[in-house]
Formats: C-alpha cells, sequence, structure tokens
C-alpha cells in the first residue's frame, strides 16, 4: 500500500469518526455516550451493506478483494450513513 493509499484510508476513519460524534455542547460525558450508543446501533447495518455489496463484487469480479478495499468500501458506506443519521439527530434535536 503507498503513502498516498495510506493517507486517504486515514482520512477515511478521521471523517467517519468525526461524523459519528454526538455532540451535546458543556456536556462531554453525555457527548461520549450518545457517540458510543450511536455507534453501536448503526455499525451492524452498514457492516450487513459493506457484506452484502462485497459479496456482489466478488461474485462479479471472480476473486476476493484486497482487505483495504473492503475498508474503504465500509467506511464509504458509514459516511454516507453518518452525514444521514447526523442530520436527523440534530433537526431532531433542534440544534440546526
Amino acid at each position: 500500500m503507498s503513502t498516498k493509499e495510506k493517507i486517504s484510508l486515514f482520512l477515511l476513519i478521521f471523517f467517519y469518526l468525526l461524523f459519528s460524534v454526538r455532540y451535546f455542547p458543556n456536556r462531554p460525558m453525555e457527548t461520549f455516550s450518545a457517540t458510543m450508543n450511536h455507534l453501536l446501533d448503526s455499525v451492524p447495518y452498514i457492516i450487513a451493506a459493506t457484506i452484502l455489496v462485497v459479496s456482489v463484487m466478488q461474485k462479479v469480479v471472480g476473486q476476493k478483494l484486497p482487505k483495504n478495499r473492503i475498508a474503504r468500501i465500509y467506511l464509504t458506506f458509514g459516511l454516507i450513513a453518518e452525514f444521514f443519521f447526523g442530520m436527523y439527530h440534530y433537526l431532531n434535536q433542534g440544534q440546526v
């Protein structure tokens, strides 16, 4: 894996975790608790979508995908899902 690929994978991970944060001003424990609860609730759905897409891609290509490619697919689905989950969370909380 080249340096460029490592940097892009790191950025995907960083933005995924950033989008996952459920922020409550001046309440760090509630922020941490809500973020962990959200991750435990949303990760299984993202993993399921990743497994479905990866299995279809492996059938089409006829070979196994590299682990870093699977991680990128997961993080891409995660970023898309977290964007919509975040919009729902903040609009529901009246913070936008």
